[in-house]
């Protein structure tokens, strides 16, 4: 009879029962794992040991880590009047203390990241364990396990780096922190510090980056959204993966029902919140809170005027003070916008306005109607031709030259101009709704272009050229052709503001300007600007001859929709086929440019397409009316600048202009400039009128084709009446009101005299002031 399986015989005959083998890996193992577990705890302790007291004299330096966040600030651009219009910072953060952080967003927070973080002292050593054993499991691959508070130390003292001895770091560090601060104070100390993506950094930062709103006012959805981002800033950012980012929402809703943090009907309601979002910033740490085409005017001004300062900027700290009034900035965009809206149906699709002061300083800029769709600022890098708005320059020079007086009568037929192709042809057409001969007066405040054609002949188109770069200081090429009076060069919205400075400073001339001062991290003053005025460009009882022109122009020309602006002055300016319509005009104090066009996409470029039925003294004038009377009534005029006592009166004649409907100084408007030939052809040879993505100017402005010259290099021109001795009919001297235009009573509350024809000389009295006036 054999002996059983698993007993061994000895001697004696006794038995003894063997050990499996199954039993001595298992004993021999477990004898092991705790030999290691000993050597990995006593390691693990010697480890932390070490760590504490490294980590004791670094903790010492917290306060001075939260005085840091606590005082960081972005660099910002502000307004004249205090509203910060730009923010940028490496790190964009806005501190807030415990009492300003909503309890909805501290249990969302713990929620996420941290929901036994009242009860740990820095460390879960249950959750460390088991991340422990899972990372061993999984190859270091499973969710770690830190606490709140040390995310905190990590973000404060350590480095990124996934290693053994950086948590040991972390651990130690927020055992020594828990030490030092209270839970609340680590908490808000977390919050203000962590980064939520987009460039935001701290709870506060993040609310007004992705929702623009305080704190106080996040809903649960919203807070529960904002803790979600924390674990995943760039996976779950909602401005890059929204569904995402509702996916994390909806844990960190369900982890806050869990612990009964919200009640079912508040978690049901928060899933079913849609997210409202605020704009994108433009970058990290980088916002345009307002007034973007002015910032960007700005932030080049920065790299030209302040180079030095350029690299550090985004490091926070910088505060620009700007010119720029938020209230009047307000009121030119929505004047802009409204006018554009106002003329969709004639093709008006954009516009762009500037507004100065007497001294340059800019206080409204619009670049353009959407700065989402189309970021180019007409004002400070648009190009386009003038049109009209440029005869006043050229005047001006036949002044100063002597060719021309303000009391002088000049011709106002077109050039013959001999053409090799052509033979002889006229240029520029229209005008003869007055006569061939004309009032200087007339001439501009009707805007004749034959009549200025003639006067760009007498001074030379050289000589306008000159006087246009080095009195007026326009800065874009300039051709010397005749076509140059019409405005057929191109330039910016910012060089018609120089140059009608000129006629406004009574000689003088300013240079526009943004920027006030610029402040350093510390609060010196690193750049402080003035104004810039350069004294006596212009002869000055030349510029108050102009002055009065200009004035002519509002009150019986081509701009009387300016008239209800007090001490109104300019000059419209539409280009041929309406591709442009410009104003540019003043009062006492205030400069303003309006400009709007047909602009749309094609290709990868912008085109200027013709307008239907828009002219400067039409449309353009109503957006510098709209401003104007904005700022004149909350700022005042002020009074004009003071002239030379020995200032000649300008001619009081003016032959009648129709003004219903508008006239205006454009080929084909009802002042009689009717369009040039179709197949002149052109001579200018100026950098293109530009825009964003222009490659080609349009036609010369005003409907003038620029004229062919003979093979001599001559221009012929009709035989007219000499120059100040006019053969007129005999004049008589009448005060009649600016506003109507009629003989003034007792109650028009302003009245010129004036020289008329005697045929022409008004006959009736005004209407629109007195008891029994009526008003239009």
């Amino acid at each position: 009879m054999g002996v059983a399986t698993g007993t061994r015989v000895r001697s004696g005959g006794k038995t003894k029962k063997r050990i499996p083998r199954w039993w001595k890996i298992l004993r021999a193992t477990l004898i092991w794992l705790f030999i290691f577990s000993c050597l990995g705890f006593s390691y693990f302790g010697y480890r932390m040991n070490s760590a504490l007291s490294w980590a004791d004299p670094i903790v010492q330096d917290l306060d001075s880590k939260k005085a840091l966040i606590a005082n960081s600030s972005p660099s910002t651009i502000v307004s004249a009047d205090g509203k910060v219009l730009y923010r940028l910072q490496e790190e964009f953060r806005r501190y807030v203390e415990f009492d300003q952080i909503p309890k909805v967003l501290e249990n969302a927070t713990l929620a996420a990241e941290d929901k036994t973080f009242y009860e740990h002292q820095g460390v879960n050593w249950f959750a460390a364990a088991r991340a422990a054993v899972q990372n061993t499991a999984s190859g270091g691959k499973s969710p770690g396990a830190s606490t709140i508070t040390m995310q905190l130390a990590k973000r404060l003292y350590t480095s990124t780096e996934k290693t053994f001895d950086r948590k040991i770091k972390d651990m130690a560090l927020a055992m020594k922190i828990e030490k030092r601060k209270t839970k609340e104070e680590i908490l808000t100390l977390y919050l203000n510090q962590v980064y939520y993506g987009a460039g935001a950094y701290g709870v506060s930062a993040a609310a007004d980056v992705y929702f623009d709103k305080k704190l106080d006012k996040l809903t649960i959805a919203e807070a529960a959204m904002l803790a979600g981002l924390v674990q995943r800033p760039s996976k779950v950012n909602p401005f890059d993966d929204l569904e995402a980012s509702i996916k994390r929402r909806n844990y960190v809703l369900r982890e806050m029902r869990e612990s009964n943090w919200i009640t079912e009907e508040e978690y049901q309601e928060a899933l079913e919140d849609k997210p409202k979002l605020a704009k994108r910033s433009f970058g990290s740490g980088e916002r345009i809170i307002s007034a973007p085409y002015y910032v960007r005017y700005i932030l080049d001004q920065l790299d030209r005027l302040a180079p030095e300062i350029k690299d550090e900027i985004s490091k926070g700290g910088f505060k620009i003070y700007t010119t720029l009034n938020s209230e009047i900035q307000k009121v030119a965009e929505d004047e802009v916008r409204e006018i554009v809206k106002k003329y969709r149906k004639q093709k008006v699709t954009t516009g762009a306005f500037v507004l100065t002061d007497y001294e340059g300083k800019i206080i409204a800029m619009v670049g353009g109607v959407d700065y989402e769709h189309n970021q180019y600022n007409m004002i400070s890098q648009g190009r386009r031709q003038p049109g009209s708005a440029f005869k006043p320059f050229v005047y001006a020079a036949a002044f100063s030259t002597g060719i021309l007086g303000p009391r002088d009568y000049i011709p106002n037929t077109p050039l013959v101009i001999d053409d090799p192709r052509r033979g002889k042809i006229l240029w520029p057409k229209g005008g003869s709704k007055y006569g061939d001969t004309v009032s200087v007066t007339t001439a501009l405040a009707a805007s004749l272009n034959p009549a200025a054609a003639h006067v760009c002949q007498m001074v030379s188109p050289r000589v306008a050229a000159s006087y246009g770069k080095d009195v007026f200081g326009i800065r874009s090429e300039l051709d010397p052709v005749l076509p140059l009076v019409l405005g057929s060069s191109a330039v910016s919205p910012l060089e018609m503001a120089r140059g009608y400075s000129v006629f406004m400073l009574q000689g003088d001339r300013f240079e526009p300007y943004g920027i006030t001062r610029i402040e350093g991290p510390s609060g010196g003053i690193i750049r402080d600007f003035k104004p810039t005025i350069r004294k006596n460009q212009l002869d000055p009882t030349v510029a108050g001859w102009m002055d009065d022109l200009l004035r002519k122009v509002v009150t019986g020309g081509t701009a009387t929709i300016a008239r209800s602006v007090p001490n109104a002055r300019g000059k419209t300016g539409t280009t041929s086929e309406n591709r442009d319509a410009w104003f540019c005009g003043y009062t006492n104090n205030y400069l303003g440019i309006g400009w709007v066009a047909n602009e749309r996409r094609s290709g990868d470029r912008w085109v200027y397409d013709p307008m239907t039925g828009v002219f400067g003294g039409k449309v353009t004038v109503q957006i510098w009316v709209g401003v104007m009377k904005k700022v004149v009534d909350k700022f005042g005029d002020g009074e004009a600048r003071p002239r030379s006592n020995s200032l000649p009166p300008v001619s009081d004649v003016i032959e009648p202009v129709p003004v219903d409907p508008p006239v205006d100084d454009v080929a084909g408007a009802t002042n009689g400039n009717d369009p040039a030939p179709a197949d002149a052809p052109p001579t200018t040879t100026s950098a293109p009128a530009t825009g964003p993505g222009t490659t080609a100017p349009p036609a010369a402005g005003d409907g003038a084709t620029p004229p062919a010259t003979s093979s001599q290099g001559t221009i012929k021109r009709d035989p007219v009446k000499p120059i100040g001795d006019p053969k007129v009919e005999a004049t008589v001297e009448q005060e009649i009101c600016v506003d109507s235009g009629q003989q003034a009573t007792i109650y028009c509350p302003e009245t010129v005299t004036r020289k008329f024809k005697k045929s022409q000389a008004p006959k009736g009295k005004c209407p629109l002031h007195g008891p029994n006036a009526h008003r239009h």
